[in-house]
């Protein structure tokens, strides 16, 4: 891949709660090329969400980015200031959130909200604002895109807040779509309605799309890279063939192992053990307490990313099936 359009390298996030920092993302290091959609996957609490809010720079007042790079287009956008990261945000980058029902202003109509978008970013005049709202509510597939722009958040149902957020996100012909579990308190039809929207939005616009979710399953047959995020760390990156075929992290195998019982219908049997507290800083992987192959070295040091094959990178002391993983920097 040449220089792609998004790159994150070894960044850390620090929250401060009660006096004690909290490490929610921990050096995570991804990349997302032009039209390409990339799934970012791992449990609730493994620091998605809050890479996703660095990027656009929307950390809640008591987080802050410790240390590490978000370059976006070549830009490098911890440096930039809220003035400049304002128009950013929006024409160049932008979110489709998890939450839509908050994410929507209660007291002003969907309408009004996308224009807000249109004005800001694309500088229209306000004879052309409502033509391009329809149209931008009609590219998301909503049937009645002039009754959706007239109504109020609360008047639309959540599938259609969903498709409003999602029209919303694109007004601004960002480069760059980060979805935050789009699929979210829908059934598996809707799920499926908006993942096949999304790959044929980034197809015909060309747009990079960073895919956040859980479930492992929902991204791998939209994605052509994966990275799984365990603890604030991406663990294991590749391309999406590799991960499904030769997962080389435990993490990545045991999410796998769940995927593969879900398909078959069998009963779940659950990674054993939970995400660990963020506050502390573990001296060695972060994993281990979980980890059926862990060994007396996995607890003592972090372990550093290591090559395992073409684009294919994970962070583990013992890669699966590999060793003679080579580290690299």
């Amino acid at each position: 891949m040449s220089e792609p359009l998004l790159d994150i390298a070894d960044l850390r996030v620090r929250f401060v709660s009660r006096g004690r920092p909290v490490w929610p993302v921990d050096g995570a290091s991804l990349a997302v090329g032009e039209g390409e959609a990339v799934g970012l996957v791992g449990e609730s609490g493994c620091g998605k969400s809050t890479l996703a809010l660095s990027v656009l720079r929307l950390l809640p007042a008591q987080a802050e980015i410790a240390s590490g790079s978000i370059r976006l287009q070549g830009v490098e956008l911890s440096g930039l200031s809220a003035d400049q990261m304002r128009r950013v945000r929006g024409a160049q980058v932008a979110l489709m959130p998890q939450d839509t029902s908050s994410a929507l202003n209660p007291v002003l109509t969907v309408g009004e909200q996308i224009a807000e978008v249109l004005e800001l970013h694309r500088s229209l005049p306000r004879s052309e604002l409502m033509g391009e709202v329809v149209r931008a509510l009609s590219a998301v597939a909503i049937a009645a895109p002039e009754r959706a722009a007239a109504s109020y958040p609360h008047q639309l149902s959540g599938g259609m807040r969903q498709r409003a957020c999602l029209a919303m996100a694109l007004a601004g012909a960002p480069r760059l779509l980060i979805a935050d579990e789009p699929t979210t308190s829908v059934d598996a039809t809707l799920q499926q309605q908006m993942l096949e929207m999304l790959d044929g939005l980034r197809r015909s616009r060309g747009l990079g799309l960073l895919l956040i979710s859980h479930a492992l399953e929902v991204v791998a047959r939209h994605c052509q890279r994966l990275a799984v995020m365990y603890a604030g760390r991406v663990v294991e990156r590749g391309s999406t063939e590799q991960i499904l075929s030769a997962p080389a992290h435990p993490y990545t195998a045991a999410l796998l192992a769940v995927r593969t019982q879900s398909e078959r219908r069998g009963r779940l049997r659950a990674i054993p053990g939970g995400v660990p507290d963020l506050s502390e800083m573990m001296p060695g992987c972060p994993f281990a307490p979980r980890c059926q192959g862990a060994r007396e070295e996995c607890r003592q040091a972090p372990p550093s990313e290591r090559e395992v094959g073409a684009g294919h990178r994970v962070r583990c002391l013992f890669p699966i099936a590999s060793a003679a993983a080579v580290e690299v920097s």
